[in-house]
């Protein structure tokens, strides 16, 4: 009877092993039977919203099932981020996430959800470098030039962000923390306004996202001093990294897909694998390249890995600069 044991545990395990299969299988094949809802926790037309649209009409062309984008801003991305969080497990209910959703984790501090355990990562969109500029008569031409001023009169560069907790305001954050400086942050209700006050001499730089600041960079209205990424970026190929005059300085801007933890991970894949598809369109190419941005289509798990990453990052940072929600 001992002896049969062994062939008895066997038989179950490849038992166990092919109904996995077939599950995951059946489940490959069946999503999606109805509409896909992909929630933008930040209002129309910016970066989040401007993707989450151009993906949700082509994975609605593949699916034969509407994708259908729900703007639901407020609170840096956190109501609709909490929304998603309650929403079941089953692929029909994903956030278009971006920095802020690593970030809120640590400026609110009583969020019912958690960025990590109450979220799995389905795809990286999209990324690029955020790019710091000055206005075009500011005496400042480089970021040692900017660093000098900073350092030797701490608190006169006011640099515009938009908003308490985003991306622009925590590359500040983090240049004076690497850079042994300070400046004032100026919190504005969005990048236009920031903009329009940077070119109107009211704050002195500004950390903008380069679809945003390309055009004023190419006429002249905006200096670039560099970008954010460890790399020059191909759409402004003349501005230097900021990590040449600060080594190890780097902040990306990122978009990427993720669903409430507990997803089937065969509905997780399928999901990666069609908007990794599209993502490598040439169409979608060139809309990310006009968006400033690179597109993604890693697997889950290096998603997943960044997301970790940017949780120590800006909570190490948000802790250290003593940041609070407004």
């Amino acid at each position: 009877m001992l002896l049969n044991q062994p062939h008895k545990l066997l038989r179950a395990l490849l038992f166990a092993l092919v109904t996995l299969s077939a599950t995951l299988t059946w489940a490959q094949s069946t999503y999606p039977d109805k509409t896909v809802r992909m929630v933008v926790p930040y209002p129309p037309s910016g970066g989040a919203d401007i993707l989450a649209r151009a993906i949700g009409q082509k994975l609605t062309a593949i699916w034969g099932q509407s994708v259908v984008i729900e703007n639901k801003a407020g609170a840096g991305g956190s109501i609709g981020t909490d929304q998603v969080s309650k929403a079941p497990a089953d692929g029909y209910t994903l956030l278009m996430a971006s920095p802020s959703h690593a970030i809120n984790g640590a400026l609110y501090k009583n969020l019912s959800f958690d960025p990590e355990k109450n979220f799995t990562g389905v795809v990286l969109a999209a990324s690029g470098p955020l790019v710091l500029v000055v206005n075009s008569s500011s005496p400042i031409n480089t970021v040692q030039e900017f660093i000098v001023l900073a350092r030797a009169k701490p608190g006169s560069i006011n640099y515009a962000s938009a908003g308490v907790g985003s991306s622009p305001h925590l590359a500040g954050e983090l240049l004076d923390l690497m850079a042994n400086m300070q400046m004032t942050h100026i919190a504005y209700k969005g990048t236009g306004p920031a903009i329009t006050d940077l070119m109107g001499g009211q704050v002195q730089a500004f950390f903008g996202p380069v679809p945003a600041l390309i055009e004023h960079i190419k006429t002249g209205r905006l200096k670039a001093l560099g970008v954010t990424t460890p790399q020059a970026f191909p759409a402004i190929p003349t501005v230097p990294p900021i990590a040449r005059d600060v080594p190890s300085y780097s902040v990306l801007q990122w978009w990427g897909i993720v669903t409430p933890s507990g997803t089937p991970a065969a509905i997780i894949t399928k999901i990666n694998r069609d908007v990794a598809a599209v993502l490598q369109s040439d169409e979608m190419k060139k809309q990310l390249a006009a968006m400033g941005a690179e597109p993604g289509g890693q697997s889950p798990q290096q998603f997943d890995a960044l997301i970790r990453e940017e949780v120590v990052k800006w909570t190490e940072v948000i802790d250290k600069a003593k940041l609070k929600a407004d």
